[in-house]
């Protein structure tokens, strides 16, 4: 029932942008916003999109019959469960209810009360393959590591794009997170041309 028309992280890191609407199709006259939620990926569970009750960093609850919301926020403005400066370091999880009845003749599934929305700091995404163009210009091979990158991503993509929520923050963590020693995943080795031990594929 809720249509994103924005939500990403700013190229600093320092906002996070939410712009969304109510579906206008005439199922969802009687629809209004009722409450979002912000939330880590670490507070996530199979369960999703159920909306979390305690364990989310931010939370704005709607007391009129508003359709549309326009959010630019801040670590700041987020409660003391993210002490974070910045949004650059996580996968975030946006959770929107909504109160009122649909159209009985609602098509399956567009009644659902919750809409879930995820979002990261993309520039991490173009930092890497940056890093691996950059390999690939010096030595004219396509480094393993690449292959391994191009494949997590698309992994990731597909969870997202099919509510496998779980296996989306698994394969998050194996392109921008950090191993056991605190080292990368998906750092470009140029003298092996591999991905940093992503998933014991090439590493």
């Amino acid at each position: 029932m809720i249509l994103f028309d924005q939500l990403r992280i700013s190229d600093d890191g320092k906002r996070m942008y939410i712009n969304l609407h109510v579906n206008n199709a005439d199922y969802f006259q009687n629809i209004y916003l009722d409450s979002l939620i912000v939330t880590t990926a670490d507070k996530v569970s199979e369960t999703s999109p159920h909306l979390p009750s305690e364990d989310y960093i931010y939370k704005k609850v709607f007391t009129g019959n508003e359709r549309e919301a326009d959010l630019v926020l801040q670590p700041v403005d987020m409660n003391e469960k993210f002490s974070k400066s910045s949004f650059s370091s996580d996968l975030f999880f946006v959770y929107v209810k909504v109160k009122g009845t649909p159209d009985q003749c609602t098509p399956c599934r567009l009644d659902e009360e919750i809409t879930l929305g995820v979002t990261f700091d993309e520039s991490l995404l173009y930092q890497k393959v940056m890093q691996y163009t950059k390999g690939l210009a010096d030595d004219c091979t396509i480094p393993v590591g690449f292959m391994d990158f191009i494949l997590l991503w698309n992994a990731f993509k597909a969870s997202i794009e099919t509510e496998h929520y779980i296996p989306a923050i698994k394969y998050y963590n194996m392109l921008f997170g950090t191993d056991a020693e605190g080292k990368p995943y998906g750092a470009y080795d140029k003298t092996s041309g591999m991905i940093h031990k992503p998933c014991g594929c090439h590493g």
